[in-house]
């Protein structure tokens, strides 16, 4: 699926993105993310290809103000339904907007998040947009992604019940050949600590100077 029909696609089944991901564990990770984030009451956070507002939603309700940006029209709908329905619109923004292109000048936020989404670009994109988290943060950058196993028989384990990445994602492979580690060193993001949330890993890195 490219990119566009992914957005797309995503924006059409909105209402429906949430009881899937949470049956793969994805609530337990955005709160566990926001937990480990741990922003100062009030302070400002970027979170990066937000969707329906997990993370953005959890880091509001540790008392953080906001901005959650994504692509998907329709994911940024439900995101606002559940901040009102949560009582905290006033701590939160949602925008339209390209990670791949932030809007956003230099070094604007002490914290930046992305969670769960680099497995669904295209090799090109991830850098870009990991770029784009270290270019906007004047702190720290907290990135969620699948742990993928290296051990040959978990790894087989972990391939086959994630075959359908491979038709969602528009280079799962590619993804899973490079380490998350090399990546954010690459864009300009130190990694300070690395834990895992249940089949998920945090990474919590400052930007280099």
């Amino acid at each position: 699926m490219s990119r566009p029909s992914q957005i797309r696609f995503l924006s059409r089944s909105a209402r429906l993105y949430d009881p899937v991901v949470r049956a793969m564990g994805f609530s337990g990770l955005w709160h566990e993310l926001a937990r480990r984030a741990d922003p100062a009451p009030g302070a400002p956070c970027l979170d990066v290809c937000a969707g329906t507002g997990g993370v953005a939603l959890a880091l509001a309700a540790r008392g953080a103000q906001v901005l959650g940006v994504d692509l998907a029209a329709g994911m940024l709908g439900q995101a606002r339904r559940k901040a009102r329905e949560q009582g905290l619109a006033a701590r939160i923004r949602l925008a339209r907007m390209d990670a791949r292109r932030l809007a956003i000048p230099d070094r604007s936020f002490p914290l930046v998040t992305c969670a769960m989404a680099l497995h669904e670009m295209a090799e090109a994109e991830r850098a870009r947009v990991l770029e784009e988290l270290a270019r906007v943060a004047s702190g720290r950058v907290v990135v969620a992604e699948y742990r993928v196993p290296e051990r040959p028989l978990a790894r087989a384990a972990f391939l086959l019940t994630h075959a359908f990445e491979f038709l969602e994602s528009d280079d799962f492979a590619r993804f899973l050949a490079r380490p998350m580690p090399e990546r954010l060193e690459a864009a300009g993001l130190g990694v300070e600590t690395a834990s895992d949330a249940g089949p998920y890993r945090i990474w919590s890195c400052r930007v280099s100077a």
